[in-house]
C-alpha cells in the first residue's frame, strides 16, 4: 500500500518538476533492484535516465508503473525541493547518468569503479562520504578505532628540521582536505618558523603504529598504518586576514600531492552542498567535534579525542565576544561554553561535525571548521566560535581541481 501511495505522489509531484537541473549525483549506498537482481546504487530518480524517462512518459503501462514502484529505495530528506527531487530509487549499475559536468556544481560526474580514487574536483558521493563503520558511543571522550575517518592532523616542519603537529581538518575528497585559514597564515607561524609539509590521514593514536585495540573477545583489531602525504597546493580564502581580532573567513583548503584511496580508516566527509544542510542555523543542535588538541594537563592529547557541543544562539554570543570588541557575523557559529569541555590549541582546523539521518544511514556533513574560543579553553559560558561552511560551499567547489 505505502509503495502503491508513494508511486502516486511521485506521479503527481514530477508534472511539476520536469526539467528541473539535479544537484549533485550524491548515492546512498549499494542496492539489488527487485526484478532482475541486479546490481545498482540508490541515488536520486533524476542521476538515473532509465527510469527518468519513464517517469516523464505522459500515458505509462501497468508494467512501467510497477517498476517504477520496485525501484524506489528510499526519501532525500536533506532537500527541501518537491518530491519528485527527493525519490531514490535503485539505479542499475549499467543504466546511471554518463560521464559529463553537473549543472549544479560544476564538477565533473564520472562512473567508475569502486576501487578507482574519483578526481579531485568531483565531490563524493553520501554513500561513500559522511559515514563510519563504529558504532558512535555518545557522551565518550576517547574514539573508537573506526570513529571519525575523515580526521586529519596537519604535520609541520621546524626550523630544527623536527615535525610537529598544530592543526587539524578533515578530508573532503580524495585530494583536498578542509582546514583553518589560520592554520596556514599567522604571525605565531611566522615567529615560530613552523612550516606546513603534509597531512596525515587514517590516525589514531600518534604513540604507537600501528593501531591496534583489544576488544571484549580478547581479540586484537590493528588499523592499517597511517598515511601522510605531502600538500602540492595551499589556498587560503581571499578575503581572510591573518591575526585579525574578528578571524572572519579563516577557511582553507589543502590540495595533496596524491590521490587518496577510501578505506574504512580513511574516509570523507561531506560537505553541505543541499539546502537543508547549507542554510540551517543549526541553534541548539548538539554536534561533534574531534582532534588531538591540549587537555586538562596542558599537553597535547596522542590519542584522537571527542566531545559534543551545543550550537548558541548567533546573537547571544555576538553580545557575548562584542564585550571584547570582536564582532561576528553570519559566517560563524558559535557551539560548546561547558565548563573543560572545549576545543583547544591543536584542534584548529578539525570539523564541527552534525550527525542527520538519511536514509537507514547516519550521515555526518562539516557545518563548521574550529576557529578561535577563549584563553584558556574551556571557560564554563563561553563558546569556541567556527567557521560556518554552509556559506562557503561554493567557495570549496570552485576551487577543486581534477
Amino acid at each position: 500500500m505505502m509503495a502503491v501511495l508513494m508511486l502516486q505522489l511521485l506521479w503527481i509531484a514530477s508534472m511539476g518538476a520536469i526539467g528541473i537541473a539535479a544537484a549533485a549525483q550524491f548515492s546512498y549506498g549499494n542496492c539489488e533492484t527487485k526484478v532482475n537482481k541486479e546490481r545498482g546504487l540508490c541515488i536520486h530518480i533524476r542521476d538515473c535516465p532509465f527510469l527518468d524517462e519513464i517517469l516523464n512518459i505522459t500515458k505509462t503501462t501497468p508494467e512501467q508503473r510497477q517498476l517504477l514502484s520496485d525501484s524506489q529505495c528510499g526519501l532525500d530528506n536533506t532537500r527541501q525541493s518537491g518530491l519528485v527531487q527527493r525519490i531514490l530509487v535503485c539505479c542499475p549499475d549499467g543504466k546511471r547518468v554518463s560521464p559529463g559536468t553537473d549543472k549544479a556544481t560544476g564538477a565533473v560526474v564520472e562512473n567508475r569503479s569502486e576501487d578507482d580514487p574519483e578526481p579531485g574536483n568531483v565531490l563524493p558521493s553520501i554513500g561513500k562520504c559522511g559515514i563510519m563503520f563504529a558504532n558512535r558511543i555518545i557522551g565518550g571522550t576517547k574514539t573508537q578505532l573506526f570513529e571519525f575517518p575523515w580526521m586529519a592532523l596537519l604535520k609541520y616542519k621546524k626550523p630544527s628540521n623536527d615535525f610537529g603537529f598544530n592543526c587539524g581538518g578533515a578530508l573532503i575528497n580524495s585530494r583536498y582536505v578542509l582546514t583553518a585559514g589560520h592554520c596556514l597564515a599567522s604571525s605565531k607561524l611566522e615567529k615560530s618558523g613552523w612550516e606546513l609539509h603534509s597531512v596525515r590521514l587514517g590516525e589514531w593514536d600518534t604513540s604507537t603504529a600501528p593501531d591496534c585495540v583489544t576488544e571484549l573477545s580478547k581479540k586484537q583489531t590493528c588499523a592499517p598504518m597511517h598515511i601522510d602525504i605531502e600538500v602540492e597546493k595551499r589556498i587560503v580564502h581571499e578575503l581572510y586576514v591573518a591575526n585579525s581580532i574578528d578571524q572572519m573567513h579563516d577557511i582553507a583548503l589543502l590540495r595533496l600531492k596524491e590521490l587518496v584511496s577510501f578505506t574504512e580508516y580513511v574516509k570523507p566527509i561531506c560537505l553541505p552542498v543541499g539546502d537543508a544542510v547549507r542554510n540551517n542555523n543549526f541553534e541548539d543542535y548538539a554536534m561533534d567535534v574531534a582532534g588531538w588538541g591540549v587537555t586538562e594537563d596542558g599537553n597535547p592529547s596522542t590519542t584522537k579525542l571527542k566531545i559534543t557541543v551545543e550550537v548558541w544562539n548567533h546573537k547571544k554570543c555576538q553580545d557575548k565576544y562584542r564585550v571584547y570588541q570582536m564582532h561576528l557575523n553570519g559566517s560563524q557559529l558559535c557551539a560548546g561554553g561547558k565548563n573543560q569541555i572545549d576545543t583547544c590549541q591543536g584542534d584548529s582546523g578539525g570539523p564541527l561535525m552534525v550527525p542527520t539521518n538519511v536514509g537507514q544511514h547516519e550521515v555526518f556533513f562539516v557545518a563548521g571548521v574550529t576557529s578561535y574560543g577563549p584563553v584558556p579553553c574551556g571557560l564554563q559560558g563561553w563558546p569556541g566560535v567556527y567557521t560556518r561552511v554552509g556559506n562557503f560551499v561554493d567557495w570549496v567547489i570552485n576551487k577543486l581541481e581534477a
